[in-house]
């Protein structure tokens, strides 16, 4: 059984036979006739297969309704289609206009683009490579589908594949004969091909997955690529071995996983050790499993060494956020937040807080959970203004970035030498990879009265960016642009904030003091 968590992500866009960035054929207009064809080509049958399942009127029986979900998995097809050829147009585009603009930009440009430039000069970045547009464009893309830059890339070597290199599986797609996955498959394993080796497998297996399942596709599609490729197996596996690594993704829970991509000699070597130290276990009172007991001498030998060593030098950073309130007043159903993954049971932060070397104040609304100050123990500010940042922003605060606070960077949200202070209203945390982003390549943002960040992209989207430590933004102003307006707490505020259930009145007794001379109730 396929486990999407460890389905490869090596996809790579140079390993398709594809014609150099400004000259792809496909994505170039030949005439508005020819262009008002294509746009039918794409678009109609979905049009009359939206308006056949809006005319069928109710379901009222079972083999209709089979019939309809073989309309809408066509329709899928079809979208699919669509939106790779938007997406491998779009980014062509972008292409064009830096061709064309190569020789009269330099002579022409504003302040704002002067310093783009010497930005990207910094950043040592060519805004017109290849590379470049590519990833600046699939970074809009994932806004627009709101999706990570993971998967907008990955959508994107798909989409190039099929408009330039695969257009007989495009055409299938848009027809909706063949499923998204079955493309996916073709256009995957057309890379280290030739030409005609593609147009061959496109010809073998296009009939077969008009029916057959995305798995045979998969296999068969693979199959071919093996008997084709060029390289000797021992070959692929060097190159394979050379994309060795470890990664790692949060889990639901508290839970976290490790991926080690390696040489099978050295993953059966692990497992093979881990197996037996975990068979000379033989306490009768302990009642881990063998698989308990595999992972936890993995941890312990990585984390405080194998029996014999002093473990590893490289003590881990971990920062915790323990919300005071609700430690004091609902520590059973109460959350803490561990940075770069989120909320944790209390009572787990509470036992990895037992043995903290430090501890720092902070001062956070009760109600959204955004952090408002920092204690001020440390007297650098500038250290002060880091401990701020990264407890309120949490990691880099690009859309949908997130890299942790240990790898990113205090920047400007208004540049220093355009006026711009270092301040809590003027700093947010940003990564390398987003700071290059913001100051060469287009973005911008710009700071809300509310302390939410909006982001533009060089070519017109809008995304909100609210702050990692908000969990409440019932009274965020974004829309109206103004700040949010704060009133008096009431106990059932307080009951809500944290997490106390109702149990009616004088369940709970809170006193609400406020300063001489202040009106209202």
């Amino acid at each position: 059984m396929k486990n999407l968590y460890f389905a490869p992500g090596d996809d790579d866009e140079h390993r398709l036979p594809l014609d150099p960035p400004g000259t792809r054929g496909e994505s170039q207009s030949d005439s508005f006739f020819a262009d008002h064809i294509e746009h039918q080509m794409f678009y109609g049958p979905m049009k009359k297969l939206a308006d056949e399942l809006f005319n069928a009127g109710p379901l009222k029986d079972p083999g209709e309704g089979l019939v309809r979900l073989q309309k809408i998995q066509k329709m899928y097809s079809m979208l699919d289609a669509a939106s790779s050829v938007i997406m491998a147009d779009s980014v062509e585009l972008v292409a064009q206009v830096f061709a064309e603009d190569a020789v009269a930009k330099p002579y022409l440009e504003s302040e704002q683009e002067r310093r783009e430039r010497l930005s990207a000069n910094y950043y040592a970045v060519d805004r017109a490579s290849d590379q470049i547009i590519t990833s600046n464009f699939i970074a809009e893309a994932a806004i627009a589908l709101r999706v990570t830059s993971e998967k907008a890339r990955a959508r994107m070597f798909t989409a190039k594949g099929l408009r330039h290199v695969c257009p007989q599986t495009l055409l299938a797609l848009a027809a909706g004969q063949i499923t998204p996955s079955a493309a996916r498959s073709i256009v995957k394993n057309s890379q280290d091909l030739s030409t005609e080796q593609i147009e061959l497998m496109e010809h073998q297996l296009l009939p077969v997955a008009a029916t057959a399942s995305d798995d045979t596709i998969s296999q068969r599609a693979r199959r071919f690529h093996d008997r084709s490729s060029p390289e000797a197996a021992s070959a692929r596996h060097e190159k394979a071995a050379d994309a060795r690594k470890v990664t790692s993704w949060d889990m639901e829970d508290g839970m976290g996983a490790i991926k080690l991509v390696a040489p099978i000699v050295n993953v059966r070597s692990i497992l093979n050790t881990l197996d037996y130290e975990a068979s000379q276990h033989k306490d009768p009172e302990d009642t881990r499993t063998k698989a308990q007991l595999m992972a936890d001498i993995f941890c312990d030998a990585l984390i405080n060494g194998w029996p014999t060593t002093n473990g590893t030098p490289l003590k881990p950073r971990v920062v915790l956020t323990i919300p005071a309130l609700q430690m004091l007043a609902n520590p059973k159903y109460g959350m803490a937040d561990l940075e770069g993954y989120g909320p944790i049971p209390l009572g787990a932060a509470m036992q990895v807080a037992k043995d903290a070397p430090s501890i720092i104040p902070m001062l956070t609304d009760p109600f959204s959970g955004a952090v408002m100050d920092v204690g001020r123990k440390r007297y650098k500010p500038t250290r002060v203004l880091k401990e701020f940042l990264r407890a309120r922003d949490q990691h880099c605060c690009y859309p949908g970035c997130r890299r942790t606070a240990d790898n990113s960077e205090v920047d400007h949200v208004e540049a220093w030498e355009t006026g711009g202070h270092t301040n809590r209203e003027n700093t947010e945390l940003l990564c390398k990879q987003h700071q290059m982003f913001k100051h060469a390549l287009g973005w911008r943002v710009t700071n809300r009265p509310d302390g939410s960040k909006c982001w533009r992209t060089p070519h017109g989207l809008n995304s909100l960016v609210i702050p990692g430590s908000v969990e409440n933004v019932e009274r965020f102003e974004h829309v109206h642009n103004r700040c949010p307006e704060r009133r008096v707490a009431s106990p059932a505020d307080l009951r809500r904030v944290l997490g106390i259930p109702d149990l009616g009145d004088g369940d709970l007794s809170i006193r609400v003091e406020r300063p001489a001379g202040m009106q209202g109730s």
